[in-house]
């Protein structure tokens, strides 16, 4: 296949120029065409027409003994007067013979509406003839249906060269909006994130040089993100393994100090074992955060299977009121849309709402409840966990589900590191749902919506 032949702006809008003013001529020549071809059919009369048979007649008029048998042109009227400017025959109105008779007098013309008047003298008589400067129908009839010819005309090129810059405008405009179209679908490409992708190309030589620059800054971004990933890959794969190696260790410091704690020892030892025994289970829970940063960061391996909401549901509660016993709350289940099954990993979006009753648990007030209610919406099932403690932070809510996010001071606590929402994140992300944070219209407190498609 050959190179598709590139073309400029500039000829472009040179094109358009051309097509534009060729457009705008033939609006113009046409009307007028018809209007002559109008005339030399006799259809209608061009603007001079009357005037000039009208002055032609005159001289006609004044040598002629007997007027009586010649012809006027068609729409020009008559007025004989005697030498003392009286009546002798007409074929005006009221109206026009006051006219007339004004202007053989005074020499007064009004001309409104194109009338023009000719004074003629002979030798026993005046004739005053008036004509029409414009162009007319032949056909009187038409008068009353149509504009005068001119004002047709005018009307029609006006009306013609608006449809034509108006079909020219539209037709260019998507002519280039379809040669953007490879430029605008990169853009969406890049802003959704997707790099990997088979850019399009332009016949236009400006917005193929964009589309190449592009391409280039494609293939730039991508080859960083694929090193900063497998970077990311190295690091989380080398945390995760530094956890689990000093699992092994850990088990031996804590097995090693139950072994000393079944010796004979003082007072002083026994204190010196159980801040040892506080520091190994505090470093296991540090190793276990990190294991859970290393999975939730790179997905969590799913199980996908069809579950029953209804068991789900039950384990989530005895599951739920005996964490919000042991923080002294109580766990009430609002009763709402119970689907009969879901589709997703079991123990995946268990862990998920387990977390949000934890989190929703430990800024609860003391002999408070924590709400629990599912129902639908739309095409999904959602799930809410409601405290009714002091609420999330402007800041909390765009930035709670971040990992290690502690910055909502109103709701900070030692009992997690900023893990338990990320993960829950993470997990509905792997379900393609989404976890949302609110502040309750109910309680006050903070609210998270989990939504899941059904």
């Amino acid at each position: 296949m050959g190179t598709i032949k590139k073309i400029s702006l500039t000829k472009i809008f040179r094109r358009f120029l051309i097509c534009l003013l060729g457009g705008l001529c033939l609006c113009v020549l046409i009307p007028f065409s018809v209007l002559l071809a109008a005339s030399s059919e006799g259809l209608i009369t061009l603007a001079d027409n009357d005037e000039r048979q009208t002055q032609a007649l005159v001289p006609i008029l004044t040598a002629a003994p007997d007027i009586s048998q010649i012809q006027l042109p068609v729409g020009t009227k008559f007025l004989r007067l005697d030498k003392n400017y009286a009546y002798i025959d007409t074929n005006m109105n009221e109206g026009e013979k006051e006219k007339a008779l004004e202007f053989a007098r005074t020499g007064f013309m009004d001309t409104e509406r194109g009338t023009q008047f000719i004074f003629v003298t002979r030798e026993e008589e005046y004739i005053v003839l008036q004509y029409h400067i414009g162009s007319q129908y032949l056909d009187t009839r038409l008068d009353r249906f149509l504009p005068p010819p001119e004002i047709l005309m005018i009307s029609v090129m006006i009306i013609s060269s608006l449809c034509m810059c108006t079909y020219l405008t539209v037709h260019f405009s998507k002519k280039l909006g379809k040669e953007l179209k490879p430029i605008l679908e990169a853009t969406k490409e890049v802003e959704e994130q997707n790099l990997d992708f088979e850019i399009g190309h332009s016949r236009i030589l400006e917005f193929e040089n964009v589309i190449q620059s592009l391409d280039q800054m494609r293939n730039s971004l991508k080859k960083s993100l694929e090193q900063q990933w497998r970077s990311e890959m190295s690091q989380r794969e080398q945390i995760a393994s530094l956890a689990h190696d000093l699992k092994t260790p850990l088990t031996v410091i804590q097995g090693n100090i139950d072994l000393l704690e079944e010796t004979a020892l003082d007072e002083e030892q026994k204190n010196y074992t159980e801040y040892a025994m506080s520091g190994a289970e505090q470093m296991k829970e540090y190793i276990k955060i990190l294991i859970d940063i290393s999975r939730a960061t790179a997905g969590y391996q799913m199980k996908k299977e069809e579950i029953s909401f209804q068991q789900f549901w039950g384990h989530i509660l005895s599951q739920g009121e005996w964490v919000c016993r042991e923080k002294q709350v109580k766990l009430k289940p609002v009763r709402g849309y119970i689907p009969e099954k879901i589709s997703g990993d079991s123990m995946l979006l268990e862990r998920a709402v387990m977390n949000l009753i934890s989190n929703a648990s430990d800024y609860a007030p003391a002999d408070s409840e924590v709400l629990l209610s599912a129902d639908r919406e739309g095409e999904y099932l959602r799930i809410l966990v409601t405290d009714s403690g002091p609420g999330f932070s402007k800041e909390a809510m765009e930035h709670g589900r971040d990992k290690f996010y502690m910055g909502d001071k109103s709701r900070s606590s030692r009992l997690h590191y900023g893990m338990g929402l990320y993960i829950a994140d993470r997990i509905l992300q792997q379900h393609k749902g989404r976890l949302i944070l609110r502040n309750s219209r109910r309680t006050g407190g903070g609210e998270a919506v989990i939504k899941i498609p059904l």
